[in-house]
């Protein structure tokens, strides 16, 4: 299940940024992270850190709610047991 919040998480910054009309290089420049890096979360092969999520929300102008407006309790769960495979 991480890994479907992860894409979706990558897929909302992604989405952010083209109604925006930034480049991953605008983003790059204004936050410090890679271009590459950024390529990699937007594409939610890649974890975020919680100071890596800030740069970004900052770099586009926004707030880091609105990072996580995607997030659904009830489509997102938690399995423990998931872990333990």
């Amino acid at each position: 299940m991480c890994n479907n919040f992860r894409k979706d998480l990558g897929k909302n910054i992604k989405k952010i940024r083209l109604a925006k009309k930034l480049t991953q290089e605008t983003i790059y420049l204004e936050s410090g992270i890679s271009r590459s890096h950024i390529a990699m979360i937007e594409s939610g092969k890649r974890d975020i850190t919680v100071s890596a999520l800030f740069k970004i929300s900052r770099a586009l102008g926004i707030s880091m709610s609105e990072i996580f407006k995607f997030d659904d309790i009830n489509k997102y769960k938690f399995d423990v047991e998931e872990l333990y495979k």
